[in-house]
């Protein structure tokens, strides 16, 4: 990324500005963070507040650049990859420190130790990083993911065959696989069981995929599901918690979202066909997202699916693999954290592994006339957000389809945002005739969009408002 876009972006997992050079601890912990994650760059003479250019002086910025130089050499271990560039921006010099991904995983400071001294990026900040994330950055470093990891408290027999033979007809009528013999050599040369002091153990992707009951040996791997009342967490309509095989995780969700989202009329060509508030295909996306890509080591931590009036949330643990930053997704880049139930949701069709999940999530919401989905990281966690369509374009009353035209459109949309509005109102916000206004708003009530509120027709403080649907 140019040094000007850089300077236009906010900070970031991956970018941190500095308006003087800071301490050498401050330094040496945002280097270790930047290298246990995605890499980032630290730029020295701005204000992060207001992007004010403060600039470092032409005599002391090569005692800057080699003062950034040693303390990275000197106060961490393993030695990061790094490089420095001097900038003249509008006169000003500024001091860029690129850090990047590190492959020798956890670095720590020197002093400190690595259970003491490792530090990572969560958003803009830096965090001490716990046992269980210094544990998974050296997993990383010897490539191996968590769900091929041993659960040894747990018995073969968790491996249920009932969820096993289910994952055989599947994947032979998704990929034309043939079934195979469940003995303890496919079970090992598929990563779902491995053999340790002459015995074998199922690993996490195993229990997570065919055990009926994971989250007893992996706390917090299930769904919690809630449908709240209005906009925000104060009030359950419904909820449920969903465990068991991840694939009957995923279906049992979508069954959660059917029996709580309204299902109103959607014209295909010449047809009336009833369908939900939302795009199934898209929320099944996301929630298979969920479930094969978060982070299961967080014990404790599961996938929230939040259903509000406006909006549904889903929640999943763990941020984007480092190499992956938002800007990244829906353009084909793809990694596994979890490389053995990413490798048996593409064997079943559920993931195709070419990063093309979040692409299909927009077209879906395209199709349906809702708004693109909502990415976010927040401490720690990934966060799917999807937006109810605000106002209806097209409505079926009887069997006829109602058009809107602009104007019609611009009324309701402006009528959702105040609350309500006077006729006044409305003729200034289209700079229409009030006869003319009139007549659109007579259309929006017998179409049943609007509805009057006031002692009479005349009364002088009465107004339109949304009509709620029946």
């Amino acid at each position: 990324m140019s040094i000007l876009r850089l300077l236009a972006a906010p900070e970031s997992r991956t970018l941190e500005f500095k308006e003087k050079m800071p301490s050498a601890l401050a330094i040496a912990k945002t280097v270790c963070a930047f290298s246990n994650g995605a890499g980032g760059s630290i730029i020295i003479g701005i204000r992060d507040r207001d992007k004010t250019l403060i600039g470092i002086d032409e005599l002391e910025i090569s005692d800057v650049e080699e003062q950034a130089a040693n303390i990275t050499y000197e106060m961490l271990e393993p030695i990061p990859s790094f490089n420095t560039t001097i900038y003249n921006i509008e006169g000003k010099l500024l001091l860029k420190v690129e850090v990047y991904p590190g492959r020798l995983k956890p670095y720590h400071l020197k002093e400190k130790g690595e259970m003491e001294g490792t530090f990572v990026r969560i958003g803009s900040t830096n965090r001490k990083a716990d046992p269980e994330i210094i544990e998974e950055l050296r997993r990383q470093r010897m490539n191996i993911s968590f769900d091929e990891t041993v659960v040894q408290e747990a018995g073969i027999e968790e491996l249920e065959p009932e969820n096993l033979a289910f994952y055989f007809r599947m994947r032979e009528k998704v990929r034309g696989i043939p079934e195979n013999e469940i003995n303890s050599n496919f079970l090992k040369k598929k990563r779902f069981a491995l053999q340790l002091n002459g015995s074998i153990y199922p690993t996490v992707a195993g229990v997570l995929l065919f055990s009926t009951e994971p989250d007893i040996y992996l706390p917090g791997a299930l769904i919690r599901c809630a449908r709240f009342k209005d906009n925000e967490m104060d009030e359950f309509l419904d909820q449920r918690i969903i465990s068991g095989p991840l694939f009957s995780q995923v279906e049992e969700a979508i069954a959660f979202f059917k029996r709580n989202i309204r299902r109103g009329a959607k014209i295909e060509g010449l047809y009336r066909k009833e369908a939900y508030e939302y795009p199934e295909k898209a929320i099944k996306e996301a929630l298979v997202n969920a479930v094969c890509h978060r982070d299961y080591s967080r014990k404790g931590a599961d996938i929230k699916f939040a259903i509000f009036d406006d909006r549904i949330e889903i929640t999943s643990p763990g941020q984007l693999p480092s190499s992956i930053t938002l800007d990244d997704l829906g353009k084909g880049v793809s990694e596994h954290r979890n490389k053995v139930i990413g490798r048996t949701f593409s064997e079943l069709g559920l993931i195709e592994g070419f990063g093309t999940g979040v692409f299909r999530m927009r077209k879906y919401c395209k199709e349906w006339g809702i708004s693109d989905p909502e990415f976010r990281e927040d401490s720690g966690f990934f966060k799917t957000i999807f937006y109810k369509k605000r106002i209806e374009e097209r409505k079926l009353i009887g069997q006829n389809l109602i058009e809107l035209d602009e104007d019609e459109k611009e009324v309701l949309t402006y009528i959702e945002k105040k609350g309500k509005a006077s006729t006044k109102e409305l003729e200034s916000i289209l700079g229409k005739s009030k006869s003319t206004v009139k007549r659109k708003i007579k259309k929006l009530i017998e179409n049943k969009y609007l509805i009057w509120q006031g002692k009479s027709l005349r009364d002088p403080s009465g107004y339109y408002e949304l009509r709620k649907e029946e």
